[in-house]
């Protein structure tokens, strides 16, 4: 009661003069001292960043643009005062961040403005319920004005209408929402008395997606692959129903692409689909387990000059091998051994005969027999390699 009652009586008084003066020289002097040095870090200041040099203005003139800027905020400004007194005895940081910056924003310094205008949006209460929103109706004037000064007439009518949606009595913030109406597309416009802020924030976020660059935009997981299928499938069948043009995009990947090679593929399982479809209705489509091609059908479509071999169409278990009970090195080296004694020009008949003590590997002399070995080792290496 007695915060509310210092309100009303200093909201009473702003209207005076000397009073004005007063509370601008207060604003001013606690300004001043929230933004000296730090002493534990030299860019920033004791509560408020610094203002740099280009934009500072000297005391004298930030008091006389304050008692200017205090002129359109004198209530909500006591309120602050009241609610600063009440609590810890001076303004916290929102508080003189929004005041420092309604005074360089009146002084045309948009750029330190802006500045402040975010520290308002970030340490200013919130409202309940509203993402994070700060629930100053002036923050989001400061920033308004701000975007203004500095050409950006879209982001600063959004800013107002955040503004007047918190407080729609506002006469001040009615009559620039009028003039940034004027200024702003009338797309834009549209979208605003439409949709309000919300409505104008998903448009913009709607319209940045769509400038950006391709590889930049966001896209479902997946997404190019399935254009491309797609565009592959229309090429055959533009017409196709939407269930089962996604049933075939189910698909994995290489029996997909191995169908679309082939019309004639295609075609059979939009056919097998569509009877699905007609037959059992979209609920059991969704369901149909979708095969690929069996090996019958890609022999058909292939030809005669298919090459590779079908499931289950391998050589029979050992066959190729020389003796099944030897490892690959004694059969390679068995292999070489036939292969030289062949070499030797042994009469026909005793080929395939049985090898007597004269004929067998033993009476071989050793440099026939070094070279056998070097040769199966030399096989093996290669096997060994290759596998």
């Amino acid at each position: 009661m007695a915060i509310k009652a210092g309100y009303t009586a200093l909201n009473d008084y702003t209207s005076d003069q000397r009073v004005k003066h007063y509370l601008a020289k207060y604003w001013s002097a606690c300004i001043t001292k929230a933004q000296e040095p730090n002493p534990l870090s030299s860019r920033d200041g004791r509560l408020l960043r610094p203002v740099p040099k280009v934009w500072k203005l000297p005391q004298a003139a930030l008091m006389q643009r304050m008692q200017d800027a205090m002129h359109k905020i004198h209530s909500f400004q006591a309120g602050l005062l009241c609610t600063a007194w009440g609590s810890s005895g001076r303004p916290d940081k929102a508080s003189l961040a929004l005041m420092r910056g309604l005074t360089y924003a009146q002084a045309g310094k948009f750029e330190q403005a802006l500045r402040d205008a975010l520290v308002v949006l970030a340490y200013a209460p919130k409202q309940e319920g509203c993402n994070g929103i700060c629930s100053w109706p002036w923050g989001h004037a400061l920033h308004s004005a701000a975007l203004e000064g500095l050409q950006d007439n879209v982001a600063a009518a959004l800013a107002m209408q955040v503004a007047l949606e918190i407080d729609p009595s506002s006469q001040h913030h009615k009559h620039d929402m009028e003039r940034l109406m004027r200024r702003i597309p009338q797309a834009v416009a549209d979208v605003l008395e439409a949709g309000g802020s919300a409505g104008l924030k998903q448009w913009l976020a709607d319209e940045a997606e769509q400038k950006k660059p391709e590889f930049l935009k966001q896209r479902p997981k997946y997404f190019y692959y399935y254009e491309w299928m797609k565009e592959r499938i229309c090429e055959t069948h533009p017409a196709l129903p939407e269930l089962v043009m996604d049933k075939l995009l189910t698909m994995p990947a290489g029996d997909l692409d191995l169908i679309l090679q082939h019309p004639q593929a295609t075609t059979w399982k939009v056919d097998e689909l569509m009877g699905v479809l007609e037959d059992q209705g979209p609920a059991l489509l969704e369901r149909y387990p979708l095969q690929g091609l069996s090996w019958e059908q890609v022999k058909e479509l292939k030809g005669p000059n298919l090459v590779g071999l079908g499931m289950g169409s391998g050589p029979a278990p050992g066959e190729g091998l020389v003796e099944p009970g030897l490892d690959r090195h004694e059969q390679l080296k068995l292999e070489a051994q036939k292969q030289h004694l062949l070499g030797q020009g042994l009469p026909e008949g005793r080929k395939g005969s049985t090898c007597t003590h004269q004929d067998s590997p033993n009476a071989m002399d050793e440099e026939d027999l070094e070279n056998i070995e070097s040769f199966a080792e030399l096989c093996c290496s290669r096997t060994k390699r290759c596998g």
